[in-house]
C-alpha cells in the first residue's frame, strides 16, 4: 500500500517509558499501529500537561506547520480543552476524537464539553454501542463505535486445571473504586466458609498513593491475598504469567471506566472475568460464557461467584476457551484497520 498520509496524535503517551494508566497504553498502541499505516506519525504527549505547559507552545506549532496532517485526540483530562481549542482555533478541519473511558455522555450532560465543537469533529470515536446511544440522545451524532484493541502477542496452550486450588488474579490500578474492599471482603467471606485451602488472591498494579496504607493493612490481614506489584504486559513473559490465573476479579465502579485494556489482556491470556455490571463491562464480558457478571458493590455476588468457580459449579476450562477466542475479534490489526480508517477519512 502506497502511504500518502501523515498523522497528529494528541494524549497522553509517556513516550519511551512504561505506560501507567490505559491512556498511555493505548496511546503508545496507537503509536505502533499508526507507524504501519502512515507515512508519518507526529506525537503531542499531554501527560501531565499542567506541569510541563511548554505542550501547549508546541502542540500550536505542530498544528500550524503540518496543516496536511489529520488529528487524532486520544486523551482524558486534557480532552475537552484540546476539543475545544481546535473548534475556535481552527488550524484543522480533519479532527477525530478517540474517546478514552466511558463517561464522556456524563461530561456532555454535566456541560463539561461544549457541544458544537463535538459536533465539528469529523468523527467521535467511542468504544461502547451504548455510548453511541447515550450521545445521540444529548444532541452529537457523529459518533462511532469502535471497540479497544490490543495486539496478539501470545497464544496460550489451554490444559485441564492439576490441582484444585483456584488462583483469582486482579490486574488494574489498585484503587479503591476498582472493588478493592469488596474483594477482601469476598476473600475472607469464602475463608469463613470452609474454603481457606481452595483459592489465593493476587493484585497486580500501581498503587493509590492515599490508598496504599490501607490496602497494605488489607492483605496483610487475609493469607488467601498477595500483592505482586507490576505485570509488565510489554512483554511476552507477562502475559505467561497472567495465563497462570484461572479467573480475574474485575468489581470496579470506577467512574471513568471504559472498555478496560485489561479485559483484552486477560481474554489474551485466556482468562475469564468476573466483572461487575458497570459502565460497559456487560458489553465486553459476556455473562456465561467468557465469564459472570455480577451487582456492582455486591460483596455477597462476588463472593458467590467465586464460591461457584472454587465448587466446580462453572466449567472454567470452557470459558478460558470462550475468552481466548474473543480476543481474535479485538486485535488491534482488525479493529484498526485500513477499511476502518478510510471510511472515515482518516487514511
Amino acid at each position: 500500500m502506497k502511504k500518502t498520509n501523515k498523522v497528529i496524535l494528541i494524549g497522553a503517551i509517556k513516550e519511551g517509558q512504561q505506560p501507567t494508566c490505559g491512556e498511555t497504553v493505548k496511546n503508545q498502541q496507537f503509536i505502533n499501529r499508526f507507524n504501519e499505516l502512515f507515512d508519518k506519525v507526529i506525537t503531542v504527549d499531554t501527560y501531565d500537561w499542567q506541569h510541563r505547559l511548554w505542550v501547549l507552545v508546541k502542540l500550536f506549532f505542530v498544528l500550524l506547520f503540518n496543516r496536511g496532517a489529520k488529528v487524532v485526540i486520544s486523551a482524558s483530562r486534557a480532552a475537552s480543552y484540546l476539543v475545544s481549542f481546535l473548534y475556535y482555533v481552527p488550524l484543522k478541519k480533519s479532527v477525530y476524537f478517540w474517546v478514552v473511558g466511558g463517561n464522556l455522555h456524563l461530561r456532555v450532560a454535566e456541560g463539561l464539553y461544549n457541544k458544537k465543537a463535538l459536533s465539528s469533529l469529523k468523527s467521535i470515536l467511542v468504544q461502547g454501542t451504548s455510548m453511541v446511544e447515550k450521545l445521540a440522545e444529548l444532541g452529537v451524532n457523529n459518533a462511532l463505535y469502535v471497540p479497544n484493541s490490543k495486539p496478539i502477542v501470545y497464544v496460550p496452550e489451554i490444559q485441564s486445571k492439576s490441582d484444585n486450588v483456584y488462583r483469582f488474579v486482579f490486574l488494574s490500578r489498585v484503587h479503591p473504586d476498582k472493588g478493592i474492599r469488596e474483594i477482601m471482603e469476598a476473600a475472607k467471606t469464602l475463608c469463613g466458609m470452609g474454603l481457606k485451602d481452595r483459592f489465593i488472591v493476587d493484585f497486580y498494579g500501581s498503587i493509590e498513593p492515599s490508598f496504599e496504607a490501607e490496602f497494605r493493612t488489607l492483605i496483610a490481614q487475609n493469607d488467601n491475598t498477595n500483592y505482586r506489584g507490576f505485570l509488565n504486559l510489554r512483554e511476552v513473559e507477562g502475559y505467561k504469567t497472567l495465563a497462570q490465573y484461572d479467573v480475574m476479579l474485575f468489581p470496579t465502579y470506577w467512574d471513568g471506566e471504559g472498555f478496560p485494556g485489561v479485559v483484552l489482556d486477560a481474554y489474551m491470556a485466556a482468562v475469564p472475568i468476573i466483572a461487575s455490571d458497570w459502565s460497559m463491562n456487560a458489553e465486553v464480558v459476556k455473562d456465561g460464557q467468557t465469564g459472570i457478571i455480577i451487582p456492582t458493590h455486591d460483596t455477597a455476588a462476588l463472593a458467590a461467584a467465586m464460591k461457584q468457580i472454587i465448587e466446580g459449579e462453572v466449567d472454567v476450562e470452557q470459558l478460558r476457551k470462550n475468552a481466548l477466542a474473543e480476543a481474535q475479534r479485538f486485535d488491534v490489526k482488525n479493529v484498526i484497520s485500513e477499511k476502518l480508517l478510510k471510511e472515515i477519512g482518516l487514511l
